[in-house]
């Protein structure tokens, strides 16, 4: 075999490498957590890309009202300017990961943006956040990671965190209602929930959201108990570090 084409076969077998190897840990770690929360019977509300100014305070209002704790994922440039808001979601019992800084693809950029994004955006966040609520968990924006950034991750026991269900509030067009929103966790057993709080243009996308939280909140008149994003990885197996990938979506 010719250098060249040793040299291409390498190139090739690192570019898988860096790709499946995450993706194997978060596709076997999406078994055990979809397991674990229809073994229990839980539902995790989640948040992504917040704070909104206008929206975040809109969701708070639906969780106090249900009683609900919930696990918001935060963007680390959103957190200037919205340190109030986030004081208030910690005091109202709910809990405040980290979700980057700039939304960073850990895939399809360089190989140490992902890096380097996770750690700003765990130190913004850091910065506003009282030392009780560390270590600060982290969800990878689009749910990817690099090889790099999944080493980086483990080395540093980071508590990552990811969804089994979708929401499907950012897609527009798609035809996914409220109701089959908790209709597959309900089919599931429970689940973790992935819904987006960053502020919307116009009523009719804030609606959206907070119809298909409404749907969600319904289940708790079905036995089913909602926990923090912690709660699930307290009982996560020492060996894992990734939580899983999505496991179930509206059809």
């Amino acid at each position: 075999m010719s250098p060249s084409l040793v040299a291409l076969s390498a190139i090739g077998l690192f570019g898988l490498v860096y790709v499946v190897v995450p993706r194997v840990a978060l596709l076997a770690n999406r078994w055990w957590l979809a397991a674990e929360c229809r073994r229990r019977r839980r539902i995790a509300v989640t948040f992504d890309d917040g704070p909104g100014p206008a929206m975040t305070p809109l969701v708070l209002e639906r969780l106090t009202a249900a009683g609900v704790p919930a696990t918001f994922f935060v963007l680390g440039h959103n957190v200037a300017g919205n340190e109030a808001l986030l004081a208030q979601l910690h005091r109202a019992g709910h809990e405040v990961g980290s979700h980057g800084n700039l939304h960073a693809h850990h895939v399809w950029s360089l190989p140490w943006v992902g890096v380097l994004d996770t750690r700003e955006g765990w130190r913004r966040l850091g910065d506003v956040l009282p030392s009780t609520t560390r270590p600060i968990s982290f969800r990878p924006p689009y749910g990817k990671l690099n090889l790099i950034s999944w080493w980086w991750a483990r080395r540093r026991r980071a508590a990552i965190a990811m969804w089994t269900h979708d929401s499907q509030d950012t897609r527009v067009g798609r035809r996914c209602p409220p109701a089959a929103v908790a209709a597959a966790v309900r089919r599931s057993g429970g689940g973790v929930v992935l819904l987006h709080d960053f502020d919307r243009d116009g009523a009719a996308g804030t609606d959206d959201v907070l119809a298909r939280l409404d749907a969600v909140l319904a289940l708790r008149h079905e036995g089913y108990e909602f926990v923090r994003v912690s709660a699930l990885l307290a009982s996560e197996p020492k060996a894992a570090s990734v939580t899983a990938v999505s496991a179930g979506e509206c059809r």
